[in-house]
């Protein structure tokens, strides 16, 4: 499982107004384009405006319905930048819904390409793949209490190293977020049984597939962690031909002071 190029495209700051006014990078064929964007707490109201034009009228009523407007906020997000990709790169026109496959992840029209969202506290992120497919998990570093129970369920390799890990809880963490991405770039999400697949738990480990999922090739898998930011872990994996990864990371700015 030979490694991909892994590139790293400067960041950049947007304005809550214009937080999807994005000149899309390029991403060539056999490729996937990770975009990391951290939200203001303070420019909800904003972001959710901007998100209107390309969001449905489905995904609205359900941000609606969540008890948190940060909840809100990041569904709506997510959404309108995968929507916008997709209106960039010529896939989609206008809003129009995302099929879903029978595990509920969004597809996006013909097979060249595809997408995949992930968010937590102030984090969205979204990857696209061209000519591969691609799954992108985002975690808070905190493991919750019963990590060790929740460990239980995944493969003995990583039950394993995570007890033995110096630092358990953060183990546990890396573990599950390189694993969703896995299950997600399968399209399988949860669906997936977390002891039939293994990842190497281990921090800056490379290409951290050990164990492939059931129907797919271990030579045929690239992975790799999202940039480190504080407080929070993510991971990216790609299953077909990616012979390059490149991460952009994007900041809304704050209400000045």
């Amino acid at each position: 499982m030979a490694a991909p190029d892994l590139l790293t495209i400067p960041a950049a700051v947007l304005s809550a107004e214009a937080a999807l006014d994005i000149a899309l990078p390029a991403l060539p064929s056999h490729s996937a384009l990770c975009i990391g964007v951290t939200l203001a707490p303070d420019r909800f109201a904003a972001l959710t405006a901007c998100c209107l034009p390309y969001t449905s009228a489905s995904e609205q009523d359900r941000a609606a319905r969540f008890l948190h407007a940060a909840d809100a906020v990041r569904h709506l997000y997510g959404r309108a930048l995968l929507r916008r990709a997709a209106i960039a790169c010529g896939v989609m026109s206008g809003v129009q819904e995302f099929d879903v496959n029978p595990w509920g992840k969004p597809m996006l029209p013909g097979a060249a390409l595809q997408g995949n969202i992930s968010h937590s506290g102030t984090q969205v992120w979204l990857v696209l793949g061209r000519d591969c497919d691609v799954g992108i998990d985002i975690e808070s570093v905190q493991a919750p209490a019963d990590f060790i129970d929740i460990a239980s369920a995944f493969h003995p390799q990583e039950l394993r190293s995570i007890r033995e890990a110096p630092d358990s809880p953060h183990a546990m963490m890396r573990c599950w977020s390189r694993k969703e991405a896995v299950a997600k770039a399968v399209g399988r999400g949860l669906s997936l049984a977390l002891d039939s697949y293994a990842v190497d738990i281990r921090v800056g480990a490379m290409d951290w597939l050990t164990h492939a999922p059931a129907g797919t090739r271990l030579a045929d898998w690239r992975c790799s962690d999202l940039p480190r930011a504080a407080d929070y872990v993510g991971a990216v994996a790609a299953y077909g031909d990616c012979r390059r990864i490149s991460t952009w990371q994007l900041k809304i700015e704050t209400r000045p002071k």
